[in-house]
This record gives C-alpha cells, sequence and structure tokens, in this order.
C-alpha cells in the first residue's frame, strides 16, 4: 500500500489508493443550450431517470442553470428509486441545499445539494424529481438522454404513484450529476460528441460505450457526451470540448481518469480543422486535465468512409490525428477505438456490422466494440 503511494505521488497524479468512503460521480451528462425544448410554462416538475455506474449509503445531486435563458427557482427536489414508467418505487427522500427546500440557481450557475442518505447499487436506477417553481423561457437540458423521463404542470416532486407526469420527453432537464459515497476510487469521464453520447444505440437499452466500460470497471464512469461537439468550436448543440472540459470533466466528483474523444465534428465542419489545430486543442485538453492532476487518455477517431461529407483530404487530417494521438506520447494513455471497429479490407469504413446506415455511427454491436477496447489497467 505504501509503494502504491509513493508511486502515486511520483507519477503526478492525486489517485487515492486508501479504500475509505469518498464522494465519486455515479452519474453525470453535459448540459447544453436547447435547440427545441420539450417542457413549456413557469411551473412544472420534471422526473430524470438516470443509471448509476456506482453504489453508496449516501447520495448528492448537482443542478445545472448553466444554458438557460435566466435565473432558477427550485421548491423541491426529491430522489427514490424509480418504479414503473413515472412512479416511483417507495418514498421519495427530501434533498436540501444548505438546509433549505428551495433553491434559486442563478443563470450560468451550478448547485451541489446537501448529502441524502439513500442506499443505492452499481447498475440501478434513480429518480430525480426537480419542481421548476419560476421556471426559465429557456431551460437548460442534455438533449439527448436515449431514455423516457417525464413532466408534469407544477410541483409533484413527491408524488409517488406518477399519474400526474402524462408527458413522456427524451431529454435530461436541470441535472448535471449524481455523486454517492463509495470506497470506489474514483470515476472515469468520457469527453466526446454524438459517438459517445451514444447516437444510434438502442433507446432505452444503456448500449453506449460508455455503459459497457462501465459493465467492465468497478470505478464510476460519466457519460460527458454532446451530439454535435466540436474540440475547438462552440456550436449550435454546445460549446467547445475545451471550453467545457473544467465543468463537464475536472468537476465531477472523484474525477481520475478523462477519455478524450472528439475531432470528427471539427474535421468534417466548414471550415475544415486542420492536423495542427486539432493538435493544439487536444494539448489545451491534457493540461487542463494534467493541472488538476488527472490522467487522459487519447481515443482515436472512428472511420467516416461511406458518409455523406467524407472527402480524401479530411481522411488524411483524420490519419494523421489518429498517428499522432497512437505515436506522439501527450497522452497518458491511448484507446485506439478506430482499430476497434475499422473494416480491415476497407480501413477507411467501419465494419458493416458495426455502422449505421450514414456510415459515421454505430450500432449496438459497434458501440459494444468499442467499450471492450478500453484496457482497463490505464483507468
Amino acid at each position: 500500500m505504501r509503494l502504491l503511494a509513493v508511486l502515486a505521488l511520483l507519477l503526478g497524479f492525486a489517485t487515492p489508493v486508501s479504500a475509505s468512503p469518498g464522494w465519486v460521480a455515479a452519474w453525470g451528462s453535459a448540459m447544453q443550450t436547447p435547440v427545441s425544448s420539450d417542457v413549456s410554462g413557469t411551473s412544472y416538475t420534471v422526473r430524470n431517470i438516470v443509471r448509476l455506474t456506482v453504489g453508496g449509503s449516501t447520495v448528492r445531486v448537482r443542478l445545472s442553470n448553466v444554458f438557460s435563458s435566466g435565473d432558477l427557482t427550485v421548491g423541491k427536489v426529491s430522489v427514490a428509486p424509480p418504479g414503473t414508467g413515472a412512479a416511483l418505487g417507495s418514498t421519495p427522500r427530501r434533498v436540501t441545499f444548505r438546509g433549505r427546500e428551495s433553491v434559486v440557481v442563478p443563470r450560468g450557475g451550478e448547485v451541489l445539494s446537501d448529502p441524502v442518505a439513500l442506499k443505492t447499487v452499481a447498475d440501478s436506477s434513480v429518480a430525480v424529481s426537480i419542481w421548476a417553481s419560476a421556471a426559465p423561457a429557456t431551460p437548460t437540458y442534455h438533449r439527448s438522454a436515449l431514455s423516457t423521463n417525464y413532466v408534469a404542470p407544477g410541483d409533484h416532486a413527491r408524488d409517488v404513484a406518477g399519474t400526474t407526469f402524462t408527458q413522456k420527453i427524451s431529454s435530461w432537464y436541470y441535472l448535471s450529476e449524481v455523486a454517492v459515497t463509495s470506497s470506489v476510487r474514483g470515476s472515469v469521464v468520457a469527453l466526446g460528441d454524438s459517438i459517445t453520447d451514444g447516437s444510434g444505440s438502442t433507446g432505452g437499452a444503456n448500449r453506449r460505450w460508455t455503459d459497457v466500460l462501465a459493465s467492465r470497471t468497478s470505478y464510476g464512469v460519466v457519460n460527458s457526451g454532446i451530439s454535435g461537439n466540436q474540440l475547438l468550436r462552440d456550436g449550435t448543440y454546445g460549446v467547445s470540448g475545451i471550453s467545457r472540459t473544467p465543468r463537464d470533466v475536472l468537476d465531477r466528483a472523484g474525477v481520475r481518469t478523462l477519455i478524450v474523444l472528439e475531432g470528427i465534428n471539427d474535421i468534417k465542419a466548414k471550415p475544415d480543422a486542420t492536423f495542427e489545430e486539432l493538435r493544439d486543442g487536444y494539448k489545451k485538453v491534457i493540461s487542463l486535465a494534467h493541472s488538476k492532476h488527472v490522467r487522459v487518455l487519447g481515443a482515436t477517431i472512428t472511420p467516416m468512409g461511406g458518409y455523406a461529407n467524407y472527402t480524401d483530404a479530411r481522411e488524411a487530417v483524420r490519419s494523421a490525428v489518429n498517428k499522432w494521438i497512437r505515436e506522439s506520447g501527450a497522452f497518458d494513455g491511448v484507446v485506439d477505438f478506430d482499430a476497434a471497429v475499422r473494416d480491415p479490407l476497407k480501413p477507411t469504413f467501419l465494419r458493416e456490422e458495426f455502422a449505421k446506415t450514414d456510415h459515421l455511427h454505430l450500432t449496438d454491436a459497434g458501440y459494444q466494440a468499442m467499450g471492450q477496447a478500453v484496457d482497463l489497467s490505464l483507468l
């Protein structure tokens, strides 16, 4: 044990080596600017259903109002195991903020709740119900939850039966993290775009590559992917990967390792990103993470042969980026997603059984191969 502690110090990483309980991010999602909100009104309750990757004896939640058009007043929040549909599986626990039920989350801000005594286990779900008693006209959300969540008008944060939640939605609102107290030694955060967000995978089935990774490791796993996200530039669906690294990665409870899979949207954007621009962008993310003693694994960019915006010039950039990720030594380790899913006979293409019809996103089988490609010893 003493040798492990010394090695951790020599490497410069603050990875805990004891089994004493601490806060670990068990679930998280990257917040973004709403493009088309599926909630409306000035007072409503959102019941977010989220799946935990780590269990513990206590939970806390992080509420986000980063991209809303105004301040958010939260009247009540509750947390409970979910039942069927919008129903709860047991009496919900009251969530407080510095001892109070209500809290104002200023525009651009986030708040962390007090600890709540609730026993949870890995690979189980919790329902976090948030009564927005004074909701901003444009709310903060994560667009592609790939799961069903629920909305009811007014205050129904402690409604056990769930019959008032007649509206189903496919996004998570105002909830950016659920952390637990656990002896697990930290969390792994995936920073990425739609391929990390799970586009193309089966909705409600937890088939993202990060879900596969979570099933293989005892660490917490947080998916901070945003569909359409670019490493270098802000876009319609969110700010750049570089800009959101502090909030979506480094502020996560117990973060120990970052996996970066960004760049394909930069390569196929207008103007196209160059290899040099992407290289320098990765270096900025690495520097930010290392300043907080977080390991960084570079993930190679998956093929786009056959995609509508494919060009040989863009492929050359992707190839150069992947070569640099593999060979530069800039990262603390490499996850070779490209090698795991490319067609061995046509390496600029995804394997047929891994490719959706757009030849960019992956099937469940493709995401399974990606999740299996992560060397757990690097985490």
